[in-house]
C-alpha cells in the first residue's frame, strides 16, 4: 500500500495517482533504504505538488448592527415604606416595602405571599391572599384582595379605626392597618 502524504488516502502499491485526491503518489512516496544500524527514511527531493484549489469569491464581512442606545432610566418616585407590628414579640418585627407587595398566608397549592402573617397571632383571621399593598403614582395604596375577615385603618391622630375597606384606600405614614386582628403600623418616609 502507499499511502498519500496529501490525503493520506491508502491506495494500491501499483497506483500512480492518489484515488482520492488525484497527487501523483510515485514523487511523494518516500525511500527507504535498510541499513542494519538504524533505517533512515530519505524524503522526495521535489516538493509535493500544490492542490489547485477553487476559487471562491472572498466574503464582505458584515459590520456588527449598530448598538440599540439604552433611554435613560424614568425618574423613579418609587420610596421604601415599612409595616411595623403592632404585637408584643412579633415573630417578624417589620416588613419592608419596595414594590408591590402581597399579604396572607402561605398556601401549598397558590404558593408563598409576599408578606405572610400566618405565625402572627390572629394569623388564623388572615386570607390566603388577604391584600395588597402598592404604589401608584409615588403614592402607597391598599386595597382588598377578598378576604373574609377585611382591612381596617385607623388614620394617624385618630382613636377608632374606620369601616372595613371596600375600595382602594391611600395609606399616610402613622395609618394603622388591621389585616383581620393582625395590626401593623404603616411608615413611609
Amino acid at each position: 500500500m502507499i499511502i498519500c502524504s496529501a490525503c493520506g488516502y491508502e491506495n494500491q502499491d501499483s497506483a500512480e495517482f492518489c484515488e482520492a485526491c488525484g497527487s501523483e503518489l510515485q514523487e511523494l512516496a518516500a525511500t527507504v533504504i535498510a541499513s542494519p544500524q538504524d533505517p533512515t527514511i530519505i524524503q522526495p527531493q521535489t516538493p509535493p505538488p500544490q492542490i489547485p484549489q477553487p476559487n471562491y469569491p472572498t466574503p464582505t464581512p458584515t459590520p456588527p448592527p449598530a448598538p440599540i442606545p439604552t433611554p435613560p432610566p424614568f425618574p423613579s418616585t418609587a420610596t421604601t415604606a415599612r409595616l411595623i407590628a403592632k404585637q408584643p414579640n412579633p415573630p417578624v418585627p417589620e416588613f419592608s416595602l419596595e414594590s408591590n407587595s402581597i399579604v396572607g398566608i402561605f398556601d401549598p397549592d397558590m404558593g408563598p405571599v409576599d408578606i405572610d402573617l400566618e405565625p402572627f397571632s390572629g394569623g388564623d383571621t388572615v386570607s390566603r391572599n388577604h391584600a395588597e399593598v402598592y404604589q401608584e403614582g409615588g403614592v402607597w395604596k391598599i386595597k382588598d384582595l377578598g378576604s373574609t375577615n377585611g382591612i381596617f385603618i385607623k388614620p394617624s391622630g385618630q382613636t377608632r379605626f374606620a369601616a372595613r375597606i371596600t375600595v382602594p384606600q391611600t395609606l399616610n405614614s402613622g395609618d394603622e392597618i388591621a389585616f383581620g386582628k393582625v395590626r401593623f403600623l404603616f411608615q413611609s418616609p
